[in-house]
């Protein structure tokens, strides 16, 4: 990015010299190095006048000009066709040594004594022009060094932007910077049109049809214009930040650019066809031919700008040679937009062509920025070209972009600095940043961040632009740092290591799946969340991260089972994200564990018979933990899927931990090729792990006997096991110490549409040994209870 001084100044007094504002600007976080004057080293290059031009007797494309340096009135001989009398230039005394080794001598061309020479703005080192010799300013003072001429049009700087700050690829953005540091006003040239009663609504229209890579399409009108070249001004200008003038339409167009950093480009309207402009994206093998005049090939990852038959620009990068400004243009189409950074990065990188409107696209450009820019650029040519604007513009905005709302909390600005922070001081960097406050107290202040800032998004943001601002060398070092090793660490990540080796101590093998998943496997989950894309993805195949733990496992299962290796027992505990707008980063990471079995429980054996996998290995896995770790309100909710044959939620009170199922095998044949059954768990392991109970005490074994009694119910079909438990539990008093389900039963002497529960209660006292007569009492309650709320009856 290049900037200019003198072109900052009119947006912002700049009150520091062109060292300290390299300095001031590095501080800020652009790092600017100060481009050196072209002349710097040329002392011998003076400003001369040009009094006479006459023809060389000699030769017919050569010129004789008598030229007056102040100091004497030369004879030099000139090729430029552009020299005429009275014009300021820059003179090369005899002497001159430029840096390509050439020196100027006095020697005679073709006949006639040459003592100098006239220079054009290549041969100085200030651009690639060499259409003719460079015109300088008419107020020029002769016999001026050309490097104290040139000093006066303002120093140059380069500035290294990191790709975070898209608002500083403008004059207009970097003078909003210096304001905010200087305290001084930021003043945009404010915009007057003139316009006919025509509306340009009836002369084009828009077409969005990928409106994810162009939410935004501005588009103005003008007739009647004169291709011409550019006042001197403007030349100046674009020479100041290394670009060459074109004419007077291009050249307001890139004027805007580096005033606003907002893209625009120019059609010649008589070749837009149809008077439509459609948005779409390329076709495989699409060829088009750019502005540079290469022919390229498309892909379907490239986006196009169109009119109704035919492609005329490649959409944020380069227009096409079809629809150019030409010498005999009159009516101009503008075009001023907002396309998505990541599809014209990918676009760029894959026609390997970078622009000036390709470079700020990528980093993002200002949605909202679109229509100042678009009238900006419409009143510089009506200006520079004349011409008649049609009334209003079209603006295809299919869905407004919602800016981040911000709490910026002032204790939190000085925690993390280190230094107490005025809050009126902070209050006004914040407006001078653009911001919308939108609330405040003595607290915090609230904002929604400008459209320029896509870098604004959370508290962090600003505090770093608070200190940025402020200025790291403002805030004092701390005397002396002294850091402490925790003996003890970091308690959850024990906990999570224990949970691991908890599993792997069942007997199952650990896996570590890839985060990065595919479009379709990031949906593959039983709750309906959004997945996290990413912004520039290695392949499709790697283009989200992982919603839930269990495609990276069945890709583990189905890399087993085409090796014949038909028995697994596999677990994984890591992480899943999603977008949630509730979290700050607006994205949730939730660390889960993982299990898939499939085939047989055990290795084969001569003393025992084979046992499958089943759903019900799982649930005891469940219930193990739930009673390792302290859950006590564990229950099983069935639940309907269409990627499972079976499946149960598992509940911890009001709390959902997971799920536990069996894959449908239809879907696994047809989705996976896999046709074993497969068995799943997934649950949230934090909640697991946090419920933990260490207070573990000592019981000594009981004095006094214990008494056992069967129950056996016939009951409704649909009651869940965990649902009498409960009941028998909630009536089984004080001396109730356990409970076991042991015999289900359905079929002969048992009606349809119920099933019969065995169970075995365990009732036991610390102080006295129980009498018959006290437990009947209370098995006497829980079948009353059983028998009226559950519909039971005693079997």
């Amino acid at each position: 990015m290049i900037i200019n001084s003198k072109w900052l100044a009119k947006y912002t007094p700049i009150p520091y010299d062109k060292k300290e504002l390299e300095a001031r600007l590095t501080a800020l976080g652009l790092e600017a190095v100060l481009r050196e004057n072209p002349a710097e080293k040329l002392d011998t290059v003076v400003v001369a006048k040009v009094l006479e031009v006459g023809k060389h007797p000699n030769a017919d494309k050569l010129t004789v000009c008598k030229v007056d340096n102040g100091a004497a009135v030369l004879d030099v001989v000139c090729g430029a066709s552009n020299v005429s009398a009275g014009q300021k230039v820059p003179l090369a005394l005899v002497g001159t040594r430029f840096s390509n080794g050439i020196e100027i001598k006095s020697a005679k061309i073709r006949g006639i004594r040459s003592v100098g020479m006239l220079c054009a703005e290549d041969e100085l080192g200030i651009s690639d022009d060499h259409s003719g010799i460079m015109i300088l300013d008419c107020d020029a003072e002769i016999g001026t060094k050309l490097k104290d001429y040139l000093d006066r049009n303002g120093a140059t700087y380069d500035i290294d932007l990191t790709p975070n700050r898209p608002d500083c690829t403008s004059h207009i953005g970097v003078a909003r910077d210096i304001a905010l540091l200087t305290g001084g006003e930021l003043k945009k040239p404010v915009i007057s049109l003139h316009e006919a009663d025509k509306p340009v609504a009836a002369e084009i229209t828009i077409e969005i049809q990928n409106a994810q890579a162009c939410p935004r399409y501005v588009a103005r009108l003008i007739k009647g214009v004169k291709i011409g070249p550019s006042p001197k001004w403007m030349r100046d200008a674009l020479r100041g930040v290394g670009l060459r003038s074109i004419n007077n339409v291009v050249d307001a167009a890139n004027y805007v650019l580096l005033e606003t950093g907002q893209p625009l480009h120019t059609f010649d309207y008589r070749d837009i066809e149809g008077q439509k402009i459609v948005v779409r994206n390329a076709r495989n093998g699409e060829e088009v031919e750019t502005l540079d005049g290469v022919h390229r090939e498309l892909t379907e990852d490239i986006l196009l700008i169109c009119d109704a038959l035919k492609p005329v620009a490649v959409a944020g990068i380069m227009g096409l040679a079809n629809s150019e400004i030409k010498d005999d243009t009159t009516d101009i189409l503008i075009e001023s937009a907002y396309f998505d950074p990541g599809t014209i990065r990918k676009g760029s990188r894959m026609l390997a062509l970078q622009t000036e409107a390709s470079y700020r696209f990528e980093r993002g450009a200002d949605p909202e920025g679109t229509i100042y820019a678009a009238n900006r650029v419409t009143q510089l040519i009506q200006e520079l070209a004349g011409g008649e604007i049609y009334r209003g513009l079209v603006d295809a905005y299919p869905r407004s972009i919602v800016y981040p709302r911000v709490k910026i909390r002032f204790h939190k600005v000085n925690g993390l600095i280190g230094i107490d922070i005025d809050k009126e001081w902070t209050v006004r960097l914040l407006k001078g940043l653009g911001c919308d406050i939108v609330g405040q107290t003595d607290e915090f202040i609230e904002v929604i961040s400008p459209s320029w800032r896509p870098d604004l998004e959370r508290e962090v943001d600003y505090i770093e632009e608070v200190v940025r601002v402020y200025g790291m060398e403002t805030v004092p070092a701390c005397e002396r740092l002294q850091v402490t090793p925790d003996p003890v660490g970091d308690p959850t990540y024990a906990l999570i290591e224990e949970l691991r080796a908890r599993i792997g101590g069942y007997g199952y093998t650990e896996t570590y799946c890839n985060s990065l998943v595919s479009q379709e496997q990031a949906h593959f989950t039983i709750e309906p969340v959004q997945a996290v894309k990413l912004c520039n993805p290695l392949n499709q195949e790697m283009a989200y991260l992982r919603t839930s733990m269990i495609p990276g496992l069945l890709l583990v299962a189905k890399r087993n089972f085409n090796r014949r290796n038909f028995d697994l027992n596999l677990f994984e505990l890591g992480n899943v994200q999603h977008l949630d707008p509730e979290f700050e980063t607006r994205t949730r990471e939730t660390l889960r564990l993982a299990l898939l079995i499939s085939g047989n429980l055990e290795e084969m054996h001569w003393g025992q018979a084979l046992r499958q996998n089943d759903l019900f290995v799982l649930k005891g896995i469940v219930e193990v933990l739930a009673e390792e770790y302290g859950i006590r309100n564990l229950a099983f909710k069935v639940q309907e899927h269409p990627d499972y044959e079976n499946l149960i939620r598992v509940i911890d009170g009001e709390v959902a931990l997971g799920y536990i199922g069996q894959l449908n095998p239809g879907n696994m044949k047809r989705d996976w090729d896999i046709e074993q059954a497969v068995f799943i768990m997934e649950i949230d392991a934090m909640p697991l792990i946090l419920s933990l109970n260490r207070d573990r005490r000592y019981r000594p074994l009981p004095v006094y006997p214990s008494i056992e009694r069967d129950i056996s119910i016939v009951l409704p079909e649909d009651i869940p096991v965990a649902q009498v438990i409960a009941k028998i539990r909630e009536k089984g008093g004080q001396y109730l110490t356990n409970v076991k389900f042991y015999d289900l039963y359905k079929g002969k002497n048992i009606d349809k549409g119920l099933k019969s529960f065995t169970f075995n209660l365990v009732f036991q006292a610390e102080e006295k040994t129980l009498q018959d007569s006290e437990i009947d009492e209370i098995m006497q309650v829980v079948y009353q209870t059983l028998e009226k709320e559950l519909n039971a009856k005693l079997r």
